[in-house]
Order: structure tokens, then sequence, then C-alpha cells
């Protein structure tokens, strides 16, 4: 496990020779490292040209860093299954670990703004996206695609970063409290308006629903594939408890799965998170609502809106005394 330092050396030029030991501490571990620009939070672009890219846990490689830059700050690259909460101030922590307390024990480290960087295990085969925003203050950090400044960093004005509780590795770090996890996960977007007769979570209605979340896993582009596995598959196995059979949502995704690109091993490893996730809290399906003729309906999945065979024959004689009338203005009848 990694502490601060700085209490063990004192002083600057002592935090200059502990950066080089906590890099290869955290190498030990299995945190692949980068050496930061003297006193900023950007990776050094003399000995890391391609920033977070060039991270690694070669011995040799960590020497000849810090041999070469004394003063470099550590720089983290938490792995693919780390995530790791950046948490921009010490308020927003308070009410984080408040509301989910298995926080209080896992790995973090103060930053000099008073914030926290978290450090927890992500479910085998799920994702998080970097970008995500879904809790005010807290930024999604690690999961091999976005490093942290780590300990014992000195900034130009003199504030550090240290540990408050030590770092372990990936293995053993807690995994993230279920309630936050779904907090995290983004819900599918609202599939586009279509208007079909059923009524209620009727087979017909569980099946095109099925059917819509499929075609958006399918047609997912590459870098997107795995978090729409994930968020469709949460809808779709959230259908369970309405009457859906979690074997033909479970097919019909992980075909849909493999047309997009994605390996079978990693969306066997998302649905099987998804289902266990999903069966336990059901989808909301709204009412059928009731259209102007007083036919049930519903709104679907895909496509544009479907008027009921009623309103296509009102329709289509509004259309004919429409064209009828511009004839007879125009002189052609």
């Amino acid at each position: 496990m990694v502490k601060n330092q700085r209490s063990t050396f004192g002083g600057f030029s002592a935090c200059r020779s502990a950066a080089l030991e906590a890099a290869r501490a955290y190498a030990r571990m299995g945190y692949p490292v980068l050496p930061l620009h003297p006193g900023e939070k950007r990776p050094h672009p003399g000995l890391v040209p391609h920033g977070l890219k060039d991270a690694t846990g070669d011995p040799a490689t960590l020497e000849a860093w810090w041999r070469a830059c004394p003063e470099a700050g550590v720089g983290l690259l938490p792995p693919e299954g780390v995530l790791v909460l950046d948490v921009d101030q010490g308020e927003v922590w308070e009410a984080l670990r408040r509301d989910f307390p298995p926080l209080e024990a896992a790995p973090r480290q103060r930053t000099p703004k008073g914030g926290r960087h978290v450090f927890l295990r992500l479910p085998e085969g799920v994702r998080l996206s970097a970008s995500v925003r879904a809790i005010p203050g807290v930024d999604l950090r690690g999961m091999g695609r976005a490093y942290v400044v780590a300990a014992p960093t000195r900034l130009k004005d003199g504030r550090t970063y240290t540990w408050e509780v030590p770092l372990v590795r990936p293995e053993a770090l807690p995994p993230v409290p279920q309630a936050l996890l779904l907090k995290l996960l983004p819900p599918p977007p609202p599939p586009r308006p279509a208007w079909t007769p059923v009524e209620g979570a009727s087979p017909a209605r569980l099946r095109a629903l099925l059917e819509a979340y499929a075609a958006q896993v399918a047609r997912a582009p590459e870098g997107t594939r795995h978090p729409t596995l994930l968020r469709y598959g949460l809808a779709a196995f959230g259908l369970v408890a309405h009457g859906l059979d979690p074997r033909e949502a479970e097919e019909a995704l992980l075909e849909a799965a493999l047309a997009s690109g994605l390996p079978e091993k990693e969306a066997r490893e998302v649905l099987r998170w998804a289902r266990q996730v999903g069966e336990a809290k059901p989808l909301p399906l709204a009412p059928p609502g009731f259209s102007a003729n007083g036919g049930v309906f519903r709104k679907a999945v895909c496509g544009k809106p479907e008027p009921s065979p009623s309103q296509k024959s009102v329709f289509r004689k509004a259309a004919t005394y429409r064209i009828g009338g511009l004839r007879k203005r125009r002189g052609v009848v």
C-alpha cells in the first residue's frame, strides 16, 4: 500500500526523491504510471509525448523518467475495471459518503482543493463513460481511459495530494455500491414515438420494445457498443417483471451485440450483469392513452406516427376534399 511520503522525507527536495519510490509502489500494485510536468497536472511532454498512452509499470522506464526529471509529479492510470470518483469539493464528498456509507472505507486521497479521489472496483463486464456527469461535482476517472494525479505530487503553489485511506491492488478494491452504480448509468434514451393499438404490457408490446432495443444495440457505432448494450440490456431485463421471457431478451440482445461487432465473451458478461440488476428493477411502462376517436393506443418504439384505420379513412376523405376544391378553383374540373 502507498502512504503519503512527504511526512517521511519532509521538504520539497524530499518529495522529489519520494516520487520515484511512490511510482514504483503504484506499479507493483498493478497501476501504470506516467510522469507529470513539475508543479502541474499535465503529463510531462518531453518524457511521455503520447500522454497516458505511454503509462507503464516497467521499473526500468520509471527509473529513466525520474532520473531525467526528479521533480516530476506522479500520474496514475487506473486499469480497466477500476473506477475513480473525482470529487471536486469537500462538501460534495460529505454528501456522497452520507448517501453511500460504504464509500467511507474505500481507498481515497485528498486533493489540494479539498476534494477526494475515491478508488472502487466495477462489476465484471460493466463499463462506464468518463463523460457521464450524473452527480454534480463528481467526475468519473480511471477505467484505463483517464489518469489521476497521485501523491506525493506537489503543485507550484506548494499544495500536495495525500492518502487518507491507503491504496490497494485493483482486485482488492471495494465494489461500487449498487445504488451508486445505478445512479451513474444513464437510462435508455426514450424511443421514437409511434402509435400502435395495444393494451398495457401485452406480449406484442413487450416484443416490440425488445426488438427496438436490439435494433439500437445492433447499429451502435464503434466506441459506444459496450455502454449501448449495457443501457438497453438493463431496460430489456426490466421488462421481465411485465412478462417478457428473460431468455428471449438475452438471445435477441446477444445476437444484436454480435452483429454490432462486440466480442461474444464481453457481450455475455454485460448481459449477465444487466439481467441481475434489470430484473430487480422493473422498467416503468406508461399506461396506454386514448385517441380522439376513442381507440386505445400506446407509444411504440420506432418509426413515424401510425394512425388507426379509422383515422386513415378520415385523412383520405379530407385529402380528397382538399384536392377536389383545389381543382375547382383552378378550373381543372
